[in-house]
């Protein structure tokens, strides 16, 4: 990794790195952050940071005994290195240890099967999702649902190759997100938009296709509640913050122009302080039950959980990612 983190991770996962380094300095350890491209095998010194007061130095350390699997890129940036299997096999040998295991991000990574996950928590907790076929007509339907569509690749990563189609009174229009930057197309009818995609996402069918919320706007942003719920083996505890979209973007993430504030900040602004502390504690009551959902789904594997959630505007909490 070759770019300081502070320029490329949220305060969120900053933060997290902060507070964990701190905990590790307890018993002697640190926190190494690194990218898995550099990986050739477990006795070279990999490029990386470390944390010294409140900046990142770089360094570089042998690869961990213990690895956080926070992206959804390791699998293509294990490939780039030593290849994603002989690393899973490292990783069978007991000879390096994964958190959280690589089996359950790689589940809600996929954003299909993530939706059928929650499905069986939830029924309407988050929107309808169905994997992308490529279909006008499949397009039809979505927008005769509702007047925003999202086409999101399954295994996501920072909002980049998201498309989002809008049908109001003066059209179509398709949103196409990627690298920070948002292109915006008008579209005649169904047809175009169809083949538009097609083109956009070069007629793979590792898409999801879901019902666009229509949120809550804060200062003409959208936003969402991203609440990270940590787990220590007997409690749940949470922290949160709220992220909000670059003018015109419908996209919250930080790599995507958005930045970030203190949840009930957001909350009080938009809603009043007692709305907004009833929105406050439904997100804490539907972030610990989901957690405590998942943690007995896989008892002993879960530490540490992220949820992002929309508000819609009749003020009601919907899951948009795990």
């Amino acid at each position: 990794m070759r770019t300081n983190p502070r320029k490329r991770l949220s305060p969120a996962v900053v933060n997290r790195v902060v507070l964990i380094d701190e905990a590790l300095r307890q018993f002697g350890s640190r926190v190494f952050y690194y990218s898995p491209k550099h990986i050739r095998s477990l006795s070279d010194r990999v490029p990386g940071y470390e944390i010294e007061g409140d900046q990142f130095v770089a360094t570089t350390a042998r690869v961990p005994l213990v690895n956080g699997n926070w992206t959804y890129n390791t699998r293509r940036l294990l490939n780039q290195g030593m290849g994603y299997q002989q690393f899973m096999d490292l990783a069978d040998t007991g000879r390096i240890s994964i958190y959280v295991p690589l089996a359950f991000s790689e589940l809600v990574a996929n954003k299909y099967e993530a939706y059928r996950l929650v499905r069986s928590f939830s029924d309407d907790l988050q929107p309808h999702t169905e994997l992308y076929r490529q279909s006008a007509s499949q397009l039809t339907h979505f927008l005769d649902r509702g007047g925003l569509v999202f086409i999101k690749p399954r295994a996501g990563n920072k909002g980049d190759g998201i498309i989002t189609l809008r049908h109001n009174a003066s059209g179509l229009k398709l949103s196409h997100y990627g690298g920070g930057d948002r292109q915006l197309e008008k579209l005649k009818n169904v047809a175009a938009a169809q083949a538009r995609i097609r083109e956009l996402t070069q007629n793979s069918r590792r898409f999801v296709i879901q019902h666009g919320v229509e949120t809550l706007l804060h200062e003409d942003s959208v936003f969402d509640l991203r609440v990270v719920m940590i787990y220590d083996g007997s409690t749940w505890s949470w922290t949160h913050e709220a992220r909000c979209s670059a003018r015109g973007s419908e996209l919250s993430n930080v790599s995507q122009g958005g930045s970030c504030m203190l949840t009930a900040d957001l909350l009080h602004a938009l809603l009043g302080r007692d709305s907004g502390d009833r929105v406050l504690e439904a997100l804490r009551s539907e972030s610990f039950a989901l957690a405590i959902f998942l943690e007995r789904l896989h008892p002993g594997d879960l530490m540490e959980i992220a949820f992002d959630f929309v508000l819609d505007r009749s003020e009601s909490l919907r899951l948009v990612e795990i």
